[in-house]
């Protein structure tokens, strides 16, 4: 059917949008670390971690 998806496109959009909300964060850490260091801090922490879960999900995608 026309809503089906073959695991390896959900696999890149997950991923994509994963890598798109990394960008987010991103764009906005160094505005929050004039501001608060402290949520600086914790919002590096979440990039780093969204980054390792992006690249375990994208390597499913993976050709051995």
């Amino acid at each position: 059917p026309a809503y089906e998806h073959s695991t390896a496109e959900v696999v890149d959009l997950i991923t994509a949008r994963a890598y798109a909300a990394v960008d987010t964060m991103r764009a906005v850490l160094d505005a929050v670390d004039t501001e608060d260091p402290s949520t600086a801090d914790i919002l590096h922490q979440l990039i780093d971690g969204l980054e390792k879960l992006a690249w375990l999900i994208k390597s499913e995608n993976r050709k051995v």
